[in-house]
């Protein structure tokens, strides 16, 4: 079995130091949030291919799948936050079950 390069465990600390910023940046004003986004985009190119180097295919495609639901998962958390959309005929104070345009018998 081959032993780990002397600067593995340095990458792997890089990434999760990376995964810690990406998660923190949630917590930023929104003004921020994208330039900050970029910019671990930018630091997390180099960082997934060390690590990818270092520790193999498998582990590298593993960094890049935890950094895309990091990243990606945060708009889908703001959209469920909104109100669904109200069709015809469901007025605020029109149960959906009422009677349509004919009326009540």
């Amino acid at each position: 079995m081959a032993t780990q390069p002397r600067y593995a465990g340095l990458a792997l600390a890089l990434v999760v130091l990376w995964l810690v910023l990406a998660c923190l940046v949630a917590q930023l004003p929104a003004r921020w949030q994208l330039r900050a986004t970029r910019a671990l985009i930018l630091a997390g190119v180099p960082a997934l291919g060390w690590l990818t180097l270092l520790w193999g295919p498998g582990i590298g495609v593993a960094g890049l799948g935890m950094g895309l639901l990091i990243l990606l998962g945060r708009p889908t958390a703001r959209r469920r936050r909104r109100a669904p959309p109200v069709g015809p005929g469901q007025g605020a104070g029109t149960p959906p079950f009422a009677g349509g345009p004919e009326g009540h018998s």
